[in-house]
């Protein structure tokens, strides 16, 4: 058992997954000392952006099981198999941004329900396959996708600048690079567009951004060499939210 004096500051587990019909999402716990932070981020051509968000949920117990409840929101994380398999659910109410810069101005969208049953398991360490269903509204799809889980403690999304970008092909090959290896360019919001590491140079699919103290940008990539996620928090960032107290 934990005890509590000696626990990390922060602590999350974050499945990303897309696929090349440029549909992905990314879920993420994080539990700090007293509560949880709770984000859901689903895109498709179809459906757009839709987002749960909630920074206001009781923290799971440490040792207990990973499922949080708020106003309109439960999620579960279930690991079904030690390093190899893990089960993501979710039913709650979100919302679809028309503008992901809309983040920034209180996530004003449309009021939709929101509903994901996929399971991950390895293929290759981290890597693997994500299958099942998401539902938004009346609108239900499958979901068969590669994807990343990653389990980190003590590691603020906003602390400092920094970029992360994944990408995979199949189940066993997938590639990650982080900081300077990576290069962006931007568009005239100053968002992401593409993303290079060497000469492997991914388009952004689609944008969101999430508001926490410093500007923390969420992008869906892909192209010839595979599918994934870009995370980056710029250098400059004009301040949008504010920290867990």
């Amino acid at each position: 058992m934990t005890d509590p004096g000696s626990a990390p500051a922060s602590e999350a587990w974050t499945l990303a997954f897309a696929g090349p019909d440029a549909s992905g999402g990314v879920v993420r716990l994080t539990r700090w000392a007293e509560r949880a932070w709770y984000w859901a981020y689903i895109v498709s051509p179809s459906l757009g952006l839709v987002v749960v968000r909630d920074h206001e949920l009781a923290a799971p117990r440490r040792g207990g099981p990973l499922v949080v409840r708020g106003d309109g929101l439960w999620a579960e994380l279930i690991e079904e198999t030690p390093d190899e398999h893990w089960s993501v659910g979710l039913e709650a109410f979100g919302v679809r941004l028309a503008d992901p810069l809309d983040a920034e101005r209180g996530e004003r969208g449309e009021r939709l329900p929101v509903g994901l049953d996929v399971e991950w398991e390895t293929g290759n360490g981290s890597f693997g396959r994500v299958d099942g269903e998401v539902a938004v509204g009346a609108a239900r799809s499958g979901v068969a996708a590669m994807g990343r889980f990653e389990h980190r403690v003590g590691d603020e999304p906003w602390s400092s600048p920094s970029r992360r970008l994944f990408w995979q092909r199949d189940v066993s090959e997938g590639h990650a690079a982080s900081g300077d290896a990576v290069r962006l360019e931007l568009g005239g919001a100053g968002l992401p567009t593409a993303a290079s590491v060497g000469s492997v140079r991914l388009t952004v699919a689609a944008v969101a951004i999430v508001p926490v103290p410093r500007r923390f940008v969420l992008a869906l990539v892909g192209g010839e060499p595979g599918w994934g996620w870009l995370e980056w928090c710029p250098a400059d960032p004009e301040l949008v939210g504010t920290p867990p107290g």
